[in-house]
């Protein structure tokens, strides 16, 4: 493949040879491509289909099962896939199918958000021409645009889109030398959506036709030198194919997924060392038999975060949605990230920031002898024959204010088009009212001049004029007029030069200025001539420090310093925009500033735009954009200009703010679950039900969703991921709630702080306390506490009881049962702190000022008070004794309350046998007014949380 945007093909599929088509004559292409003007047979035209293989681009496709099935491939679903089968071994049922649900969640959230990862290659297919006028046999055939050959002979004409790249041949009988190049009529051809170029080009004979661009007048033999992905077309889809970019926000979740499973993994290790090692636990197979590993999913599964996908995915879903009444539609959401951090936004000119449309710049006409510019607007517009629709007649037709009643004071006798040799058009006119007759000729403005009468006298000052309107980008073109039919002598008079350019969009400039002070710098990537970007740079307020492809290229190969840039990278850096680029070069810009860390977004609309679209961070089609573009693209506007980027930039901006909060608290909730768990189980023995983790992600993290619509301030520069930043904070936030909760729990259980100071009934499991009791109980019962356990009536024809009547006393068993109800109620007034706790750190984490005076969005609060209003009834009705023993007693006879009584929410009445492993089972039994204990002490430690922050934020 070319480099530098030429027309080069092989020319033998088996050869590596390229030959440039545009440079090489009609006999020398038509020797090359073994053929003659009256076509191919159907016979050679089969053959060569099966050398060259059809004109089309390769379609791929994904299957969709595999596709779904990748997105359960990735750290984090590894190790919720790892809880799922120890949760399904255990024979735990309910945790296993939570945790399936999440995952699936997850997943399907994923999977519904990307988009087709083909569907830019096949916009670029639908663009193509579906038929084609083809010479076969000596004769006329339509046939698929798919089934063209090099070789073959096409006739392309008014409103066809080129089906393949062709190179245009001879009027009249082909031979060169024996026709008239002034009487050719051009193919006026519209390739602005493939090269950028803002006005269809005159295609004469010997000149190239690229495959997708549109014929706007005339008709013509081409003959057909490349096809498929030779094709100057193809070469576009084929930069689409080598972009692979991976999401932004999934690099960042994969970094705190890896942090966030180092921990896991650490924790896991030291609990079964422990557990099995120190505490010589055992495991039996079946439901039950094996608490520790059950407790070890809590680790696994309160460690990853488990809806972070979900949270980020919905966050970002839910800010597209927004965007989009905005007019910027999401078509691949992790854009929207990407979008906060953008930091370079290279633009293309035609169509985005100017409207694509050749316009008169009225103030710069430059007038001569006694007329005005309104003489000079009105001349042009007499000068244009409006019936063939060439662009630049009706450019200089509707310029003039009067041109809806022009024709019915005037008429057009007689039409003498442009050509090459002369490049002036005459237009024959007469005024009826008057019974008079004069011409008006336009055209290039030196030749226009050089015909004047006095051009000696005006010819300095037009060729000044027309060198400024060169240096600004205008293209210029001269009028002027004569009295007559010019039979009998001409006397032209000079009436003025007209500049014509491609204006920009009336908002751009202001664009623009928004994306300056959001610290976006904006460069131009323009397919048109230098001077042209300039200009429109100079009037948007954009630099101009712009280099053409050619320094580029220059740079790139090492050609020492290239206007004072020693690399290409740093050429490309610091430029403020290129002119005369190509697809290859859009994409290798966007591709160093992407090696260079810049957060780059590209703006386009056309075929030409697409592989650069689709290599940014952040590809924006614009409005009226191709197919090919949009498909490429990650956000398509839907309304003219570019005002919209500036308001998905700040809402984008504003979503990354509350990302960021969710990441903070996920990562300060992963440490303090891992830590706070951790150290229990393995300092107390004690441990915690998964299912009260996974409810805790349910209700905390399905509430963090209202974060979406949080009260933000969006940054006034481009946001960036401080990893480090989230890291430590999450550390610290997490050690220092795991402090709290440490105390919670060692007051609860291991001290008669509440029993004493206000009066609680007891959750004290510590040995000494419990044995006193039970003693105390027993004898009132009228047992004795070193009988067996099946002395107790209840217990006597109970299979677990008498399995171990040899060994358990009354004594013990009292001491089970309490410590396993007194456990069970301390989980459930422990799992209402961490929630309480933990979801509350997300009001310190969401500004830097004092969590009690920057007021969150109301749906933050909504969400805060629904999810632990659930989490406090789960916490004060619990599960009525979930996940019971294995093997347990039924109609528990020493389960009483320490204060007398039964627990009003415990009315299975199961317990474990002493001295077997079912003791360790997770249980939940619901904590009655602890709640408000609960409650009262996540305030307390709350307290300390906004000073903390302060403290790792303050500077040095």
């Amino acid at each position: 493949m070319a480099v530098d945007g030429d027309v080069k093909v092989p020319v033998d599929a088996a050869e590596a040879e390229e030959v440039d088509f545009k440079e090489i004559t009609q006999e020398k292409a038509l020797e090359l491509l073994k053929c003659s003007e009256k076509g191919l047979t159907a016979a050679e035209a089969a053959e060569r289909l099966v050398t060259y293989g059809p004109n089309m681009l390769p379609e791929e496709s994904r299957n969709a099962f595999l596709v779904y099935l990748s997105y359960l491939n990735n750290p984090l679903s590894w190790a919720m896939e790892v809880a799922a089968i120890i949760a399904i071994a255990l024979i735990d049922y309910v945790d296993f199918i939570l945790i399936v649900v999440l995952l699936l969640t997850n997943a399907t959230i994923s999977y519904v958000e990307e988009a087709n990862a083909d569907k830019a290659i096949k916009a670029l297919t639908s663009a193509l021409a579906p038929k084609a006028k083809v010479l076969r046999d000596g004769e006329v055939a339509t046939v698929q645009a798919k089934d063209l050959v090099p070789g073959d002979i096409v006739i392309i004409r008014l409103g066809d889109i080129v089906p393949a790249d062709v190179k245009v041949l001879h009027e009249g009988d082909g031979e060169h030398d024996a026709r008239d190049e002034s009487k050719e009529t051009p193919l006026q051809c519209d390739q602005a959506a493939l090269t950028g170029e803002s006005l269809p080009v005159k295609k004469f004979s010997g000149d190239v036709c690229f495959s997708g661009s549109t014929i706007k007048q005339g008709e013509r033999h081409c003959v057909v030198y490349a096809t498929g992905m030779d094709t100057f077309f193809g070469r576009a889809a084929a930069l689409l194919g080598q972009t692979d970019n991976v999401a932004n926000i999934q690099r960042i979740m994969t970094s705190i997924s890896s942090m966030c499973l180092v921990t896991i993994f650490i924790w896991c290790i030291i609990e079964l060392g422990v557990q099995f090692g120190h505490y010589k636990h055992a495991c039996k197979g079946g439901e039950g038999g094996c608490p520790t590993l059950l407790n070890m999913l809590v680790i696994i599964v309160g460690g990853i975060p488990i809806a972070m996908p979900t949270v980020l995915s919905v966050t970002l879903a839910l800010g597209a949605y927004e965007l989009a009444k905005d007019g910027a539609i999401v078509s691949r959401m992790s854009a929207v990230e990407e979008l906060a951090g953008l930091d370079i936004l290279c633009s293309d000119k035609t169509g985005t920031l100017t409207l694509n449309k050749l316009t008169v710049d009225v103030s710069n006409c430059y007038p001569l002898g006694e007329h005005t510019i309104e003489d000079v607007l009105k001349y042009g517009a007499l000068s244009a024959n409006i019936v063939t629709e060439e662009p630049i007649d009706m450019v200089m037709h509707e310029s003039y204010a009067g041109r809806d009643t022009l024709w019915q004071t005037y008429k057009l006798n007689k039409y003498v088009p442009f050509n090459p040799t002369d490049k002036y058009t005459v237009a024959h006119v007469s005024d009826p009212e008057n019974n008079t007759t004069f011409r008006v000729m336009k055209g290039a403005p030196q030749v226009v001049v050089r015909n004047a009468w006095d051009k000696d006298a005006i010819e300095a000052g037009c060729n000044a004029k027309i060198t400024e309107y060169a240096n600004r980008g205008f293209r210029a073109l001269g009028v002027a007029r004569a009295d007559g039919d010019g039979s009998t002598g001409t006397k032209w008079e000079m009436v003025g030069l007209v500049p014509l350019f491609d204006p920009p969009r009336h908002d751009t400039k202001d664009t623009i200025e928004k994306c300056l002070e959001l610290g976006i710098h904006v460069k131009m990537i323009t397919g048109d001539q230098l001077l042209i970007g300039k200009e429109t740079a100079k009037q948007l307020g954009m630099g101009t420090n712009m280099f053409t492809t050619e320094e580029l290229l220059k740079a790139k190969q090492g050609f020492g310093l290239v206007n004072g840039h020693a690399s290409v990278e740093d050429l490309v850096e610091e430029a403020d925009g290129f002119a005369e680029v190509f697809p290859e070069h859009k994409f290798m810009i966007v591709q160093i500033l992407k090696e260079r860390q810049h957060m780059v977004g590209m703006t386009g609309d056309g075929v030409n735009d697409a592989p650069a679209l689709k290599k940014a961070d952040v590809g924006i089609a614009v409005a009226g954009a191709t197919d090919a573009a949009r498909g490429a693209a990650d956000i398509v506007l839907t309304q003219p200009g570019l005002y919209t980027i500036v308001a998905a930039v700040v809402g984008a901006r504003m979503i990354f703010q509350r990302m960021t909060t969710y990441a903070r608290y996920t990562v300060a909730m992963t440490f303090r679950i891992c830590f706070t768990f951790g150290l229990l189980t393995v300092i107390y023995d004690w441990y915690f039900p998964t299912i009260l983790i996974v409810l805790l992600a349910v209700f905390n993290d399905g509430a963090m969703i209202a974060l979406s619509k949080d009260t933000v301030t969006a940054s006034r520069v481009p946001n960036k991921w401080n990893l480090y930043s989230i890291f430590i904070s999450g550390i610290v936030y997490g050690l220092y709630l795991t402090l709290s909760s440490w105390v919670f729990y060692y007051l609860m259980t291991h001290t008669t702080f509440f029993e004493d100071k206000v009066g609680m009934f007891s959750l004290d499991e510590r040995r000494a306390q419990l044995e006193s009791w039970c003693t105390d109980y027993i004898g009132s019962k009228g047992f004795s506490a070193n009988d067996s356990i099946v002395t107790v009536p209840e217990y006597a024809t109970q299979e677990a009881a008498i399995n171990v009547q040899a060994t358990v006393t009354v004594l013990e068993q009292c001491m089970a049962e309490q410590k396993y109800v007194r456990g069970a109620m301390a989980r459930a007034a422990l799992y209402l702190q961490v929630s309480v706790s933990g979801q509350a750190i997300v009001f310190v984490v969401r500004t830097v000022s004092h969590s009690f005076f920057s007021k969150a969005g109301k749906y933050t609060y909504v969400a805060f008070a629904v999810a632990q209003t659930l989490a406090t009834l789960l916490a004060a009705l619990g599960m009525n004794g979930y996940d019971s023993p294995r093997d347990p007693l039924s109609d528990c006879q020493f389960c009483t309350l320490s204060s007398g009584g039964n627990s009003p929410f415990f009315s299975s009445r199961e317990v474990p046998v002493a001295e077997t492993e079912s003791q360790y089972t997770a249980s939940v039994i619901g904590c009655t007014y602890y709640v408000v204990a609960s409650w009262i002490w996540a305030i307390i430690w709350y307290f300390g949380l906004d000073p903390l922050k302060w403290a790792m934020f303050l500077p040095p």
